[in-house]
């Protein structure tokens, strides 16, 4: 699956700087392209568009959303395994495990950066551990 842009699009290029894999090109002051073969369909692009010009495949229209709101990944250390599933399908430098010298049984995943997560769910969807809530982050 892919976002598709609009032609409300007005090339602010808003959604270039918050695609994790540079899926999205055009110039500035016009409209943008989003490649489907590298989108991962993270939506993040809409959630900043201001032009609200970005759909999902299915033509949902993506609210904007300041970033303060965007759903965070809190991790529930009594249930995490340190499997680290999570950090591993993470697309940015969010997610880190608490420390490499800890044995197995007392490392934990953590939200290492908040400011880079994209709020994909991606390491919701991938723990089999039920280890993660999506909550915004005060």
């Amino acid at each position: 699956m892919s976002c598709f842009i609009t032609d409300l699009c007005t090339g602010c290029t808003a959604c270039v700087k918050v695609c994790p894999v540079d899926a999205i090109t055009g110039n500035r002051d016009e409209l943008h392209v989003i490649d489907a073969e590298l989108c991962i369909d993270c939506e993040a692009c809409g959630r900043v568009c201001p032009a609200l010009a970005i759909q999902t495949e299915d033509g949902m229209l993506i609210q904007r959303l300041k970033k303060s709101a965007w759903l965070r990944p809190t991790i529930v250390r009594e249930k995490c395994v340190a499997c680290e599933s999570c950090v591993e399908v993470c697309p940015t430098p969010s997610l880190t495990m608490f420390s490499e010298d800890l044995p197995l049984t007392e490392n934990y995943a953590v939200l290492s950066s908040a400011k880079d997560c994209i709020s994909c769910n991606w390491c919701l969807d991938n723990c089999q551990y039920d280890a993660i809530r999506m909550e915004v982050q005060l």
